[in-house]
């Protein structure tokens, strides 16, 4: 006899009473799938407990409505086959369509195939194949699949669907497409309801303005906050932040970084070094704390500067750099200490305050306030004081000193060339021989002194208007003051001679950083690997596996 028959829905319904009377006593209804409803029936003395349904098919088990074409009910196995236009629904919430669908009643198990939709009502996931375990109440793909939601567009190779927690994990060529951002991933959980997102594996977030690393890390997508650590970096134009961990707030334009920090702003060319760093976009500011160190190239030299904190903001050729208190400098002509420091990009000039010394060549140079003047090429141009002058350089038998109100310094090639001071100066000077022999001490005074140095060493004074001056012979020389008033004050015990002593224990990173080569950030990812279990082991951030 032909397996398909026309029925009546009576038919079907009588067999489907008679069927279940004969079940175990124990057995729910439920726990059973129902035939509700079939346009046409048909049963075959082949295939025992087997119905064939066409049009308008209707199903249930659990709670759930199963919709199609056509089906082919197993009674015994307690399996259902469901073709063309399927639907399975359960409550008001969750919807899923597809061409074809095997339902494993014992096991509330679901098997769809050919263009497979699910729904909710705050996203769509489609895909060419998708399980879903309604005990678990969990769906899964692995042969790749697209979510959409009101904001986000995500594709991923593997995903899985906690419905009761509204998250997705997904694995393998993570994707999401924002209107304001794009995020690439290797293994990525999605919650759908409040549009957090936590990473693990190379992770990139990036637009036209910003670009983000790293390879574990949390990103909220309503309130645009992050967090990242492990090889964590932020790009924004010309300027990079690094560090152990890094937080970023993209509607405030806030970011912070702990721990071997680093920033580089590579049109200014310099780095900052740091355990705690906080950086304001949109005002293009910086602070740092924690031992920071700023690395300043410029014109062939590096500047290495240290204090407890510094401060920098404004835009290129416009920025400007405060540090206080403890400041320290080195650079290969001139190194110095001061309580506070001010540099500012725009005028090329640096300004040391509050007890400031700067040492070049032999001499120690100090002053109320020191400034230092860059040329038009960046280079190390002129040196100005305004008030309480005093230079010292240290002789074998004593100290030449030089005293005044104002100053103004000229370098070349790097090096202090002539100083002009002017306003009651007073000098002590050492004369000696070609040979170094030592022939007498002289004493000056005028409103004006120019000195002219030679490798570090003065090579000529001058004395303008009116000068007053008397030479102590050699014999004479030991009864003489060897200092000038209160004021001197040798510091030659503190000048920093190495740029090690600022680096101090942040040289591995400073190494790390201006000598390292370029990388690729995914070249330790095994694209081909078996990717991580559905029931991964370790749990993600909020503590789900």
């Amino acid at each position: 006899m032909p397996f398909y028959t026309k029925s009546s829905f009576l038919f079907v319904f009588i067999f489907v009473i008679t069927g279940l009377s004969a079940q175990q006593k124990t057995d729910t209804l439920s726990d059973y799938i129902q035939i509700l409803y079939a346009d046409h029936a048909a049963t075959s003395a082949k295939y025992p407990g087997k119905q064939l349904l066409s049009g308008d098919v209707k199903i249930s088990h659990n709670g759930a409505l199963l919709f199609c074409d056509k089906a082919i009910v197993d009674k015994k196995e307690n399996l259902a086959i469901a073709v063309g236009n399927v639907r399975l629904q359960q409550g008001d919430t969750i919807t899923m369509n597809a061409g074809y669908l095997k339902y494993d009643g014992n096991q509330s198990f679901a098997e769809a195939y050919d263009k497979v939709l699910l729904e909710d009502p705050k996203m769509r996931l489609t895909t060419d194949t998708l399980y879903f375990d309604r005990k678990k109440q969990v769906s899964y793909y692995t042969s790749g699949g697209v979510i959409v939601d009101s904001v986000n567009t995500l594709n991923s190779q593997i995903g899985k669907y906690f419905l009761n927690e509204k998250r997705f994990r997904f694995i393998h060529n993570v994707h999401i497409d924002n209107p304001d951002y794009q995020l690439d991933s290797y293994q990525l959980d999605y919650f759908t309801d409040s549009g957090i997102s936590n990473f693990f594996g190379p992770t990139k977030i990036y637009n036209d303005q910003s670009y983000i690393y790293a390879e574990k890390g949390h990103y909220d997508s309503q309130k645009k906050v992050s967090w990242f650590v492990k090889n964590a970096f932020i790009k924004h134009k010309h300027t990079t932040i690094k560090g152990d961990s890094l937080y970023y707030d993209r509607l405030k334009e806030y970011a912070t970084a702990s721990r071997h920090v680093v920033l580089y702003d590579s049109l200014n060319k310099t780095w900052i070094f740091t355990g705690y760093a906080q950086r304001w976009i949109d005002l293009d500011s910086i602070k740092v704390t924690r031992k920071p160190l700023v690395v300043s190239i410029s014109a062939k030299d590096t500047l290495f500067i240290r204090a407890n904190q510094f401060v920098a903001a404004g835009k290129q050729d416009e920025r400007r750099l405060w540090g206080y208190p403890r400041v320290r400098f080195f650079s290969n002509d001139f190194s110095g200490k001061a309580d506070s420091l001010y540099r500012d990009d725009a005028g090329k000039l640096l300004k040391l305050l509050n007890n400031p010394v700067v040492w070049s060549g032999k001499s120690q140079i100090t002053g109320e306030r020191i400034l230092l003047q860059n040329d038009s090429l960046n280079r190390l141009d002129s040196l100005l004081i305004p008030k309480d002058v005093f230079i010292i350089q240290k002789d074998s038998v004593g100290y030449n000193q030089i005293k005044g109100k104002k100053l103004l310094g000229k370098f070349e090639n790097k090096q202090l060339k002539t100083i002009d001071i002017y306003g009651n100066t007073e000098v002590i000077y050492f004369l000696r021989e070609e040979d170094g022999t030592l022939t007498g001490i002289e004493k000056d005074k005028s409103s004006h002194i120019y000195i002219k140095f030679d490798d570090g060493e003065i090579a000529l004074i001058r004395f303008y208007d009116k000068p007053e001056g008397i030479v102590f012979p050699y014999k004479d020389f030991i009864k003489q003051p060897r200092q000038l008033f209160d004021a001197f004050n040798w510091r030659g015990d503190e000048q920093i001679k190495r740029k090690e002593d600022i680096i101090g224990e942040q040289i591995l990173l400073y190494k790390a950083e201006t000598e390292q080569k370029p990388v690729n950030l995914f070249e330790n990812v095994d694209e081909n690997r078996e990717p991580d279990k559905l029931k991964p082991k370790r749990k993600a951030i909020h503590g789900h596996e």
